[in-house]
């Protein structure tokens, strides 16, 4: 089967299911017989929990394997459901994995599970999905990124995998960055350095990964070292009109911080507030671990008091108080903090988007009409650019209409060189002969002259006048001085050229880009395949 058992909208149903606890076969049957009218009895259907293997309890992950066999119907299927963020221990490995890459301990703890069930499941013809929402997402595509073997995974809202996190997390990947930049230590590489090798590392991975998400998620807008939304389709619902919520990780006056000093001091502190923020939490990370935060967290005020009973405390609290006060102050006098806190709050109903709720009830309404974004690679930049359908419509019959007007350049060039040009040289040259042929039957219009006196100086008179009797030209021409053909020849052959280079880019484009149409044959059918 080249399409699987479930549909989109019902996987979606039943990602929402792994917000509830441990669901049954029953609760499967029943999600895809109301959404997909149909009937699974004749399907063997297999439910495994991590929670009932064990497996997440102390990192907080949340998965569970839907498993569809019928060897008649030759289904032998596995949905993998990853959970987003619901507990302590996921708000932590969100700041901690996602945003600063100081742990991965959730997404060890997916592979542990994924490998726990593949051992129980008959491989032969497995075929392997995944869905999550949220942090869900951002596991089931890390874990289809370094694992390889999926054929179909979809982020739900999903957060980002970090390409730093990923250097971590895979051994092969941490691998081929050292052996490609020399360097023993991932975490030391430049931030465009690491994704753009991220890309390239899991280029075909990548292509089985799509993201669904409703416009103004404010998850996908928020920035940090190592992000990165990996996969060539972004499925796009909800009001498309949506603005995108504040991207709290960047200064929001950077176009005005140009033309004021004061705005450029102001961007700095921003920035490296932001930056002290990211080591604090890798710091507290690699020092407490998430018990030790969840402990501080839940006893702070009991902490506190102990501490304020001791000098030494008294002094540590006493100087921890001083530098929150100056931060405050500090951040009320800020511009940017002031601007990006007004954004937020003006903002803050977005946050609704990113449920799985609005998710599901957006879908439902425009399964037919969502917008499909595509993420390719630029083929003579190398940058990621992202297009929608129409674009890439768009975008080929332009260099193919290209490809027709320079054929049409060359050919008039073709024409002027091999015949305009030698026809006005023909013209010149019957001119010439023309008048040659006329001059020597009246040769003495070109020249006459008096003959001299024959008398003395004080008398005589003069001859007639002396004429020209007979004149002959020399009829034969040079070739055409290649001063004039070798611009024209330069011409021809830069078109050649910038033609061959254009048809294989058409050809790469063809290559690569079509395959995402090969269910909509009205779009694929008007980008033609340019030959000559």
């Amino acid at each position: 089967m080249n399409k699987p058992t479930i549909d989109n909208n019902t996987r979606n149903h039943l990602t929402q299911l792994q917000y509830t606890d441990n669901f049954t076969v029953e609760d499967v049957r029943t999600i895809v017989n109301d959404q997909m009218k149909g009937n699974l009895d004749d399907i063997e259907i297999n439910i495994y929990h991590s929670n009932d293997l064990r497996i997440g309890r102390e990192s907080g992950f949340d998965g569970s394997a839907i498993h569809l066999i019928n060897e008649d119907l030759n289904i032998n299927e596995v949905y993998y459901i990853f959970r987003g963020t619901v507990k302590f221990e996921d708000i932590y490995y969100n700041a901690s994995g996602i945003a600063t890459a100081s742990n991965t301990e959730q997404i060890d703890d997916a592979e542990i599970f994924f490998d726990t069930v593949q051992r129980i499941l008959p491989q032969q013809e497995l075929k392997l999905y995944g869905d999550g929402h949220s942090l869900g997402g951002h596991l089931i595509n890390s874990l289809a990124l370094k694992k390889q073997v999926f054929t179909n995974v979809r982020g739900l809202n999903d957060a980002p995998i970090n390409a730093y996190q990923m250097a971590q997390y895979d051994t092969m990947f941490s691998t081929y960055l050292t052996n490609k930049t020399g360097v023993e230590n991932p975490q030391t590489l430049k931030e465009e350095t690491i994704t753009a090798l991220a890309r390239d590392f899991y280029k075909e991975q990548s292509k089985v990964i799509s993201h669904t998400r409703v416009k103004g998620d404010p998850l996908y807008s928020q920035s940090f070292p190592g992000k990165l939304y990996i996969g060539e389709q972004i499925h796009y619902i909800g009001d498309l009109e949506t603005r995108d919520f504040p991207d709290v990780g960047q200064y929001p006056l950077s176009n005005l911080a140009k033309y004021s000093p004061h705005l450029t001091l102001d961007k700095l502190r921003y920035e490296s507030k932001v930056g002290s923020l990211f080591w604090l939490v890798r710091e507290t990370d690699q020092r407490f671990g998430s018990e030790g935060v969840e402990y501080v967290m839940t006893n702070w005020q009991d902490i506190l008091r102990r501490s304020a009973a001791r000098p030494e405390g008294q002094l540590a609290l006493g100087a921890s108080g001083t530098y929150l006060l100056y931060t405050a102050q500090q951040a009320l006098r800020s511009p940017g903090i002031l601007y990006q806190s007004y954004e937020v709050k003006s903002n803050w109903h977005l946050v609704h988007n990113h449920t799985l709720d609005a998710l599901i009830s957006y879908y439902n309404e425009q399964h037919d009409t969502k917008q499909t974004i595509y993420q390719v690679q630029d083929v003579i930049s190398g940058e990621y650019v992202l297009l929608n359908k129409q674009d890439l419509r768009e975008f080929g019959l332009r260099y193919e209409h290209a490809i027709e007007q320079k054929y049409l350049i060359l050919q008039e060039l073709r024409t002027f060189l091999y015949q305009e040009i030698e026809d006005l040289y023909d013209g010149v040259k019957r001119d010439l002969n023309a008048k040659m042929t006329s001059l020597e039957s009246s040769p003495g219009s070109i020249v006459s002259t008096p003959k001299r006196s024959t008398g003395g100086v004080l008398g005589g008179s003069f001859s007639d006048f002396r004429t020209l009797d007979r004149i002959e030209f020399d009829r034969s021409f040079k070739p055409m001085d290649e001063a004039i053909t070798n611009p024209v020849y330069n011409v021809i052959n830069q078109i050649e050229n910038e033609i061959n280079h254009l048809e294989s880019f058409v050809s790469s484009f063809q290559a690569t880009y079509l395959e995402m149409f090969a269910t909509d044959e009205s779009i694929a059918s008007s980008i033609g395949t340019y030959a000559r």
